[in-house]
């Protein structure tokens, strides 16, 4: 009876927090049957309106966050709902006009996401008695618990319906994805919500003493820092964190000349502490105790040098590298970082809640042109490939002229600035940039010289390119094949939407090559009429293979292919596929490969 009434009383929650969050269950409702339709039909890319779905959901939580805490009327709470499907409407149509989800679009709905979760989190404890670091500690409890709670249930269904189509009768396969769909897509989020308790708000004035009472407890329940948590911030983290300091000054201060500046460690490391100090100052706000009161007096101060060196490190490299999007968010979030630190240093515990407005107006101006991140990194990389061009007399008429005679350096700019801006498909709207430059010898072609990267340092980023030699090989074999299919693959093509499904007939029977994603490459597989896989090929491997011998003696240089070095070739009873490789280029995570498929059915 006990476990029947705890189930009793999470169900009610739950019912609770659907009717608490009424706008946000519908779109919720939308992203699992967007998911349903993705899951079914597996080539469509639905991934705007996934995001649309997503985003919306997200305002509708903090439209009613606002509303519980401002607002007491029906008809407001109408009109917030009515702004929040206004605003996921323009979302909509501002990623609508791109023909794939990109880099960019994918960058700026993480940074909504991100500045709206903090909203969530802030919009209770504006001008309330409650602060920020409370309702912090109350999300991100809930955050876990839910994260539990889910992966429990996710791994139980899996294993039932695994064990069902082992043990009794076949199940779709497609079952454990619909299921794990709605965990995900209804259950998660409306678990967490229901963690998130009523905080203080306007309409407080119509609750009787016994009400209030109450819903005080709850919220001081929400709010508390459980006692393991408490000591593993004070005995653990903070310890950890103190040593990490001590280890990047002494860094810092052996290393401190002209190269450590722009060295590529520095960076990374200075960006990852200046995220943990702040993290672990919100979570310690909580605590009083012989290490978290000399942590929340000191470290403030020591992060305001740390991201000063940051920040310094990132406008040394601008020289050098010019501005990517990557590099002005690394410079955006040092100058948050300083701020943060000053906050934090200087004012009380309770005004924590002002570096979230801080967060706020930099995320509005990193997603906002033209001085967003990519209208700006696009800008200036462009810029930097036209002066250098024109500097070696290469650009006239918006037609580049090839130069062989060129510095190593300047080849390494143009390489790196024309690499960006094709793998953020901007090369597209450059009219005197030649389509697939990095396809075959087109750079060659168009420049006058092979692509030239940054050699790595200590074991760094690392490049390679090669090409099919066809001068000294004319002549390629297709004795025994039945299909001969041109594809290429590229890091830039993002999720669903570098995907291919490609009919096929033979004898009367059906099939389909499809290219999907998988991880960082793609698989290239032939279906069945019957939806059966009747070969794969992980396209991981044409690197693993034309560069197995590069490592070492040939990095960053480029290599003539053969037809039998360019050859890879697969085989099982029901099937041979065969790849030829045209072109192929690697450079740090990016990549590009040109090649056909020879397929012949037994």
């Amino acid at each position: 009876m006990i476990a029947i009434e705890s189930l009793r009383n999470k169900l009610k929650t739950l019912i609770l927090a659907a009717n608490r969050y009424p706008l946000t269950m519908l779109f919720l409702l939308a992203v699992a049957t967007v998911n349903v339709n993705s899951i079914n039909l597996g080539m469509e890319d639905y991934s705007k309106y996934l995001f649309t779905f997503i985003i919306g959901a997200l305002l509708s939580a903090v439209g009613q966050q606002i509303y519980e805490r401002f607002y007491t009327k029906m008809s407001e709470r109408i009109i917030l709902m009515g702004v929040v499907v206004l605003l996921s409407t323009l979302y909509y149509f501002s990623i609508r006009s791109s023909s794939v989800f990109s880099m960019e679009n994918g960058t700026k709905t993480a940074v909504m996401i991100f500045a709206l979760t903090m909203v969530f989190i802030w919009g209770p404890t504006i001008k309330s008695k409650i602060t920020f670091n409370e309702s912090f500690m109350s999300v991100f409890k809930a955050f876990f618990t839910t994260v539990l709670f889910t992966a429990v249930i996710a791994g139980g269904v899996s294993s039932i319906i695994f064990a069902i189509d082992r043990l009794l009768f076949t199940v779709d396969n497609k079952a454990i994805p619909h299921a794990l769909n709605l965990i995900l897509s209804l259950f998660a989020p409306t678990f967490f919500l229901s963690l998130t308790p009523l905080y203080p708000g306007k309409m407080d004035t119509s609750l009787t003493n016994e009400e209030l009472v109450l819903r005080e407890e709850k919220i001081k329940k929400a709010i508390s820092c459980p006692k393991y948590l408490g000591i593993l911030i004070s005995y653990i983290i903070i310890p950890l964190t103190v040593v990490y300091t001590v280890i990047l000054l002494i860094y810092v201060l052996i290393n401190i000349r002209g190269q450590f500046w722009t060295g590529n460690l520095l960076e990374p490391m200075l960006v990852s502490y200046a995220i943990t100090v702040i993290l672990v100052y919100i979570l310690a706000s909580n605590l009083n105790n012989s290490f978290t009161s000399p942590f929340r007096k000191i470290f403030p101060k020591i992060l305001l040098p740390i991201v000063l060196f940051q920040t310094i490190a990132s406008f040394l490299k601008i020289n050098e590298l010019g501005v990517t999007h990557g590099r002005y968010y690394v410079i955006l979030f040092g100058v948050f970082a300083f701020i943060t630190g000053l906050i934090f240093s200087f004012l009380p515990i309770r005004k924590n809640g002002l570096f979230v407005a801080v967060l706020l107006i930099f995320s509005v101006i990193s997603i906002t042109p033209p001085i967003d991140a990519f209208t700006v990194s696009r800008v200036n990389q462009t810029n930097l490939l036209v002066k250098t061009l024109k500097e070696n007399n290469m650009l006239e008429n918006n037609t580049i002229l090839p130069n062989a005679n060129v510095s190593t350096e300047d080849k390494k700019i143009i390489t790196r600035t024309v690499s960006y801006l094709n793998s953020m498909n901007y090369a597209d709207e450059i009219e005197w940039l030649p389509n697939k430059v990095f396809f075959y010898d087109n750079f060659k072609k168009t420049f006058g010289f092979d692509e030239v990267y940054d050699q790595p340092i200590g074991g760094g980023t690392q490049s390679w390119f090669a090409y099919l030699d066809w001068e000294r090989s004319p002549v390629v074999n297709i004795e025994g094949h039945d299909f001969m299919i041109h594809m290429n693959i590229s890091s830039s093509q993002a999720g669903k939407t570098g995907e291919q499904a490609i009919s096929l007939e033979r004898n009367g029977m059906r099939y389909t090559l499809m290219k999907q994603r998988h991880w960082d490459y793609f698989t290239i597989s032939v279906m069945s009429e019957d939806n059966e896989e009747l070969i794969q090929f992980d396209t991981k491997e044409i690197f693993n293979h034309i560069f197995e011998n590069d490592q070492e003696s040939n990095e960053g240089k480029g290599n003539m292919l053969t037809v039998e070095k360019a050859t890879l070739t697969k085989e099982n009873d029901k099937m041979k596929m065969t790849v030829l490789v045209n072109s192929i280029d690697a450079f740090d995570s990016q990549y590009n490969a040109d090649f056909y498929v020879f397929l012949n059915i037994k």
